[in-house]
């Protein structure tokens, strides 16, 4: 190929990345029966990576049947499932599956596509993904799985399939955070629930040794923290600063945080001594020997449970 030759097809593969990025799909025809070349943008970006950003199923359909590398990465390291990922588009997210596109390529910050949409809650890619076996227990360069994403930023839906797809609520990040902290850090009560209702633990420490009631105590989360004690969180756990959630709460001034914490112990006991009495071998003699007034007015307590 001489120079002018070059010249040429340059300028139809600078042609063929506006046109793809404008969804020109008559003139992405044109220009690859020309001859164009797959070239990328100064941030290393291919057309298929600028159709599929934009949305451009048509494009993005053309330009898989020429042939196009689908798994080039960019100047971040993204591929252009990464960039369809972004915005949620799961057409072009389907598309790109069907031609058995790489899954769980990473970004330069340890991202895959299905980190990006669990972060941004796109459910119905995330249901595309996991069933086309994306890896759910990818950590990015924080140590986070998509799960531990779609929590911090409250998508219940998407909790609920990653969980369903074999997502480990109690897989840790490089802080030591669960699933149960980031979501008990940023109060968001309905995926507290969705991750207690999945058998998470409530007990797990993280790097500082707090567990996710010390974290919802210390930023005055109540109902997260009524949550937590429904489900069996132990207050009297010590960080490793040997503070428990009730001092953290004290610390920070959250007295109706304090309060619950404070009550936490005596409602167990009521609870506990309910239990037993219950019980098939329970004696009334036994109940009262183990300080309480009377049989009756265990039961009469028990409607502090």
């Amino acid at each position: 190929m001489n120079q002018r030759d070059a010249a040429e097809v340059l300028a139809l593969s600078e042609r063929l990345l506006v046109a793809s990025h404008k969804g020109q799909v008559d003139s992405v025809v044109q220009l690859i029966n020309k001859g164009a070349k797959v070239a990328v943008t100064k941030y290393g970006r291919s057309p298929l990576h600028l159709a599929a950003y934009k949305g451009h199923i048509d494009v993005v359909r053309v330009l898989l049947k020429a042939g196009c590398n689908l798994d080039i990465q960019d100047d971040g390291e993204q591929t252009a499932l990464h960039r369809a990922a972004v915005v949620g588009n799961s057409d072009i997210i389907n598309a790109l599956i069907q031609e058995s596109c790489a899954l769980d390529r990473q970004d330069k910050d340890g991202n895959t596509a299905l980190h990006e949409v669990s972060w941004h809650g796109f459910t119905q890619s995330v249901k595309l993904l996991v069933k086309a076996g994306a890896n759910v227990y990818t950590k990015n360069k924080a140590g986070n799985t998509p799960l531990h994403l779609a929590c911090q930023n409250g998508h219940a839906q998407s909790t609920k399939v990653l969980l369903l797809g074999g997502s480990r609520p109690d897989s840790k990040n490089h802080a030591g955070d669960t699933c149960l902290h980031v979501a008990a850090r940023y109060n968001h009560l309905a995926v507290i629930r969705i991750l207690l209702g999945a058998y998470c633990s409530v007990s797990e420490k993280n790097l500082a040794g707090d567990t996710p009631l010390h974290v919802a105590a210390t930023l005055n989360h109540k109902k997260a923290i009524r949550l937590l004690l429904e489900a069996g969180a132990d207050s009297r756990i010590n960080n490793n600063a040997g503070l428990t959630a009730l001092d953290q709460a004290r610390e920070h001034n959250n007295p109706e945080v304090a309060l619950l914490l404070t009550k936490a112990p005596q409602v167990n006991s009521h609870c506990d001594h309910m239990s037993f009495v219950l019980s098939p071998s329970a004696h009334p003699q036994v109940v009262m020997t183990d300080g309480c007034l009377s049989l009756i007015l265990v039961l009469l307590e028990v409607s502090s449970c």
